[in-house]
């Protein structure tokens, strides 16, 4: 449940309205250096701080990705929105099995946290809407029901 609530936490984080934009000067010395080593070709560089966390967005072989650090310039985290049709096979073949006849959404959400990669997408038919959680093996959760009106 702890590593539950760290992986939500983070995940908030990565994609939180309400952070406070800092310069890429008062990123620590630390974070700079783990980052620059872990993203040598990123462009477009900018950076934010919430809490104890430092966020850097960026370009990455021309899709935008997000990276989460600790104080101690440690890479917590990443994310990048992707087309669904880039979500690994086992996924694609999984959602169109279980969910046949549901239209599955454009965009999904690739998320990595202590090493385990999860993806996040939405299907939806005439009756509801879900929101799916799968790791790299195909392996769905359905994490939200929305009924439709």
């Amino acid at each position: 449940m702890k590593k539950l609530v760290t992986i939500l936490t983070v995940a908030v984080m990565l994609f939180s309205v309400f952070t406070f934009a800092t310069d890429s000067d008062k990123v620590n010395a630390r974070v700079k250096a783990s980052f620059l080593t872990d993203f040598s070709a990123a462009s477009d560089v900018s950076w934010e701080k919430t809490s104890d966390f430092y966020f850097a967005t960026f370009i990455m072989n021309k899709v935008e990705v997000n990276a989460a650090y600790n104080e101690e310039g440690q890479l917590v985290g990443t994310s990048r929105t992707m087309e669904s049709s880039q979500l690994p096979i086992s996924i694609s073949l999984a959602v169109a099995k279980k969910y046949a006849g549901y239209e599955v959404s454009k965009k999904a959400l690739e998320l990595t946290y202590e090493g385990e990669t999860r993806y996040y997408l939405t299907v939806a038919n005439d009756n509801q809407v879900l929101k799916l959680k799968s790791s790299a093996n195909g392996n769905l959760e359905v994490e939200r029901k929305i009924k439709k009106k």
